[in-house]
């Protein structure tokens, strides 16, 4: 029997670590931390040292900024790597669509939840962060960077969530 598709509902972030300042700002930092997604019932994925911007109160997964998902300015071997994860959020999110069909339109945020969880999983160990800021295309089809109150409850839902070493271990 083939196994019906389900996205990660169950996000937890290691402790965060400071790499720097960007240049020429003394507002913006970049933040690592490794990201455990898992799916109930099956295995976790692990992604390690993904790269966070904290600015001014909002946190959001560098590269995300882009429609494309990779970060400028870094590496080539850590664009990839940071792209490859967003773009495992981004299929996280056309799962999750896919299961809910018509009733996604319901449920407000459906179109970067997966973004969202992760984001605050990372800002859970930051607690001066109050902003998630996100990438994502919207219902009308465009891409679109938005800055958001938890209003939706994405970050009380990452404080209810496992430690990351505890999670479906």
């Amino acid at each position: 029997m083939p196994l019906t598709l389900r996205a990660a509902t169950a996000y937890a972030a290691s402790i965060p670590r400071l790499v720097g300042n960007f240049p020429g700002s003394n507002v913006d930092e970049l933040w690592i931390a490794d990201i455990k997604a898992c799916t109930p019932g099956r295995d976790c994925q692990v992604f390690r040292e993904v790269m966070f911007v904290e600015s001014n109160g909002a946190a959001f997964i560098f590269g995300i900024e882009h429609e494309d998902g990779r970060p400028r300015g870094v590496k080539a071997e850590l664009a990839e790597r940071q792209q490859l994860f967003i773009d495992f959020l981004r299929e996280q999110n056309e799962i999750s669509d896919l299961a809910m069909g018509g009733l996604r339109a319901v449920f407000q945020g459906s179109e970067y939840a997966s973004q969202a969880r992760a984001t605050a999983a990372y800002m859970i160990h930051r607690e001066h962060l109050t902003y998630l800021a996100l990438g994502y295309r919207n219902r009308e089809g465009e891409y679109v960077c938005e800055k958001f109150e938890d209003e939706d409850g994405f970050l009380e839902s990452a404080r209810a969530t496992l430690p990351f070493n505890e999670l479906y271990r």
